[in-house]
């Protein structure tokens, strides 16, 4: 048996539907700002400062982003979930047992103030959710691994 240190869920799934043209510049993700989301997992995980996964964006973080990828203009991820904290292990079985089943991104959008119009000019990934229901179309978790592995 492996030691409760091992314990672990690993999700995949869609964290952002097909995102906007480029050309967009609302609040929502575009073509660029998902690759750019790519990148800050990336970073983040190259620097040791791993992205969090929460449940329902509130608490202590369950777990980590363990990648991300762009497929079909869809942000693509791999989170793993951390049963030796208590949250953790509420999350896994909420998800195990079909109560949460979809994403939602946590992120900060930056404003510049230009011709007094305002301007996205950068989107921060502060962490993703498991969550009961996503604001957006799409976001769901398409696979689950079990405990131990």
């Amino acid at each position: 048996m492996a030691a409760s240190s091992s314990r672990r869920t690993l999700l995949w799934g869609t964290a952002n539907p097909e995102g906007m043209s480029n050309d967009y510049q609302g609040i929502f993700l575009n073509k660029d700002d998902i690759q750019s989301m790519v990148r800050q997992v990336e970073d983040a995980n190259r620097k040791m400062e791993k992205i969090p996964v929460h449940l329902e964006h509130k608490g202590v973080p369950v777990g980590h982003v363990v990648s991300a990828w762009a497929h079909r203009d869809t942000l693509q991820c791999v989170l793993q979930l951390d049963e030796k904290v208590f949250e953790g292990s509420i999350g896994s079985e909420f998800v195990r047992n079909g109560i949460c089943n979809e994403l939602s991104l946590g992120y900060s959008v930056d404003l510049q103030n230009s011709n007094n119009q305002m301007r996205v000019v950068n989107k921060t990934l502060k962490e993703i959710s498991v969550v009961k229901k996503g604001a957006r179309h799409h976001c769901q978790i398409h696979a689950v691994t079990g405990k131990g592995l």
